[in-house]
Formats: structure tokens, C-alpha cells, sequence
């Protein structure tokens, strides 16, 4: 496999991930007009009078919120057709249909310009993971990558727990942001400098692009985005250290104050007014999380307000992140990684099973979370991305259209 971009590659990828995203949004539409109420692949394949791969297929497109997910999902010739025939059959618009055609057609001809560049095919469809042994192996290397920075740099994370909450949506489609973090199983293994543990919240809203990246101002004297009570008692300013970076704060763990034969606990919450806008015209968004330490497992959530409108279910990916920072996404600098895992709705605020001595902590978290949004937590639902062993320096990202 090639190392090296061809000379036209970020042209060709913008041009094909355009194109997907274009046909995801013109089947959604299709699939709307014919059957406004279908919910579910195996819903949809039976609506449709299709074969369960088929239904499947036509399902995950019309709710993707990444091109390639879209690319991946693609049906042949034949299966598209049986589609086109099966939503005429349902008195599907013509004009819906005409545009749902189009789109098809156009992407196939993107994708047969470049179908000899097998790398190129290779980077538009990134993260995907073909076999069973392809998993293991890079589940092994992630581990293996997570032990060895763990000793080059003296300090672990046992789990990372993270979610994003977002709404309700208020005047103009304008929506408050909080986010919950929690740091649990932290330890020093020996002396060493300062490390970025935390970095605070801060929001871009391309609706209101002068505005730039919006964050909340913070007094360096404390650790204004700190839980306290629910974080290992004392912790405070004795072991943490809020700095400046840039548009944000990073929150520093300092080597003291910790006794290293314990693990550590770090909860930290925020809340952001008027942090960005829904419902004007569909958008994409990122709920960003920061691999900042070497973690052993990490689970991220986005909660969305029953009014808040989504148009595609949430999908997780993996990016570098050469810079700790999430406005990385907005240069041409990500690479997409590998990722096995696949964001799943979940009821209520759950956590997998093996967490369950976190649970207590991360329900707290996401019951003021919710109270700072003046909503009941039962107004929102929630995805889940559950990852054993994210790379550090990366960052995971649960993506949607609304």
C-alpha cells in the first residue's frame, strides 16, 4: 500500500464524499415520502419487499452520517434497480426517484474514475476492517501501543468515560451544550513533568462562523470545570493546574499530591450557553473526544434532546490527532484510522457491564449535566462508542446531520 497522497487526492476525496453524502440524504428522502413511520433495517427491508442484506443496505445509507459508511453499504446495479422499482411501487414521488437516480449514477461515475487507484479507494473507505483476523491483530497493536506509552510516559488511564449532551433546541434552533468527563484509574508510575489531562470545552458553529471557536472563561486560580465530590477527595488545585492554550484551558496533572500506589479519579463537567444552532439547514456535527493520555478502554456518548431533529443516527470514527485539539478536524491533517466498534443507541444512562462500579458516578454526571440544560434526563436519547485501547494523540468522533 502506498505511503504518499497522489497529487489529487484531497480533490477526488472531497468530490466522492460529496457525492455520498448527497445520495444518503436523496434516499432518506425517498425512503420518507414512501414510508414515513419504517424504523429499522429489518423494518425496511420488509417495507421494501427486499432480501435482508439488500434492506440492510438501503437502511444503513439512508441513515449514515459518514461517506464512508455510505461507500461500504454500497448495493450492485441490480440491487439499486430492485430499489428504484420497489419505491415506484410504493407511489414514491417521480421526482424524488429522478433525483435519487441521479445521485446513484453520479456517484458510480466518481467511483469508476478512480477504481485502478486501489489506495485511493483504500483511504475513501478508511477504517473499515475486512476479516475477523484483520480486528485481532489490530486490537492487539492498539493494546500493545497503549502498554508502551503507558511505561515511556509514566501515567495511565484505566477507563475514560465522556458524553456530550446537546439542546433542548430553544429560539432559532439555538442550543446549549454540556459535556461530562471522567477520568477513572489514574496513575504516575514514576516522576515526571506536567501532563495535559483535560482539555475544556469549546464549540464551532458554522451557522455563525464569525463568532470562531466559542469557549467558556475560566479563572486559573481553580479548576472551574472540576466535580469535586464525585473526583478523589483533595485533588483540587493540590494535583491539578488550569493553563491557557490558545481558544481553551487545558487542565495539567501535576506531579505531586497523588500517592502512586492509588488510583486517581478525575470528574469534570461543563456547560456552555448558546454553543450552537440546528434545524436552519442540514449540517453535519462532530461530538469530539480527546485520546489525551494512553487509556485502556474509553466510552463516549452523545445525548441529543427529543427536539433536537436528527437526520442521520450518529456514527463513530477514529482520527489522528496530531494536535490535541479538536479544531485538527477542520485542517486537511486528520487520518482516518482503523475502528472495529460501531456507535449504538443505548436506553437510559447504561454503561457496559464490566463498568458498573462507574455507573453510579457517570449518572450524577449526566443528571446535573441535564439539570444545567433545564431538562429532565428522560427528554434525550443517546449513542454509544465503546473502544478498547483508543490510540493516544487521536481523537473519536460520534458524527450526524441535523
Amino acid at each position: 500500500m502506498t505511503t504518499t497522497k497522489t497529487d489529487n487526492f484531497n480533490q477526488t476525496l472531497e468530490q466522492i464524499s460529496k457525492k455520498a453524502m448527497d445520495l444518503s440524504h436523496s434516499l432518506r428522502s425517498a425512503m420518507d415520502f414512501a414510508f414515513p413511520s419504517v424504523n429499522g433495517a429489518r423494518a425496511c427491508g420488509r417495507a421494501l419487499g427486499l432480501k435482508r442484506q439488500l434492506g440492510w443496505q438501503v437502511y444503513t445509507i439512508s441513515h449514515a452520517s459518514d461517506y464512508a459508511i455510505v461507500l461500504r453499504s454500497m448495493p450492485k446495479q441490480l440491487g439499486w434497480k430492485l430499489v428504484l422499482n420497489s419505491l415506484a411501487n410504493k407511489n414514491c414521488s417521480a421526482s424524488v426517484l429522478n433525483h435519487l437516480r441521479a445521485c446513484i449514477e453520479s456517484l458510480e461515475l466518481q467511483m469508476n474514475k478512480v477504481a485502478t487507484d486501489r489506495s485511493m479507494l483504500r483511504a475513501v473507505t478508511a477504517g473499515e476492517l475486512g476479516s475477523a483476523h484483520q480486528i485481532k491483530t489490530m486490537l492487539r497493536a492498539r493494546a500493545a501501543a497503549v502498554r508502551a506509552n503507558e511505561f515511556i510516559h509514566g501515567i495511565s488511564v484505566e477507563t475514560l468515560l465522556s458524553a456530550f449532551m446537546v439542546g433542548p433546541a430553544g429560539a432559532k434552533g439555538v442550543v446549549d451544550i454540556a459535556t461530562v468527563t471522567a477520568f477513572h484509574g489514574v496513575k504516575r508510575s514514576r516522576a515526571s513533568a506536567a501532563w495535559p489531562l483535560y482539555y475544556t470545552l469549546e464549540c464551532y458553529d458554522p451557522q455563525r462562523s464569525a463568532r470562531g471557536v466559542f469557549a467558556k472563561k475560566y479563572s486559573r486560580a481553580k479548576i472551574g470545570a472540576l466535580v469535586s465530590d464525585l473526583s478523589t477527595p483533595g485533588v483540587g488545585n493540590t494535583c491539578l493546574r488550569m493553563r491557557k492554550d490558545g481558544q481553551t484551558n487545558v487542565v495539567d496533572l501535576l506531579d505531586r499530591g497523588l500517592d502512586r500506589s492509588e488510583a486517581a479519579h478525575f470528574c469534570f463537567l461543563e456547560h456552555l450557553k448558546s454553543a450552537g444552532s440546528v434545524g436552519a439547514k442540514i449540517s453535519q456535527s462532530h461530538a469530539m473526544f480527546l485520546i489525551t493520555t494512553p487509556i485502556e478502554r474509553a466510552v463516549v456518548q452523545v445525548w441529543l434532546h427529543k427536539s433536537v431533529r436528527i437526520i442521520t443516527d450518529p456514527s463513530g470514527s477514529l482520527v489522528s490527532s496530531p494536535n490535541l485539539n479538536r479544531r485538527v478536524m477542520e485542517s486537511n491533517t486528520v487520518e482516518r484510522l482503523p475502528l472495529e466498534a460501531v456507535a449504538e443507541m443505548i436506553h437510559g444512562p447504561q454503561l457496559p457491564a464490566s463498568l458498573r462500579q462507574y455507573a453510579s458516578s457517570h449518572q450524577e454526571l449526566l443528571r446535573r449535566a441535564a439539570h444545567k440544560l433545564r431538562a429532565p434526563l428522560s427528554e434525550f436519547v443517546a449513542y454509544q462508542l465503546d473502544v478498547a485501547n483508543p490510540p493516544w494523540m487521536s481523537m473519536l468522533v460520534l458524527s450526524f446531520d441535523c
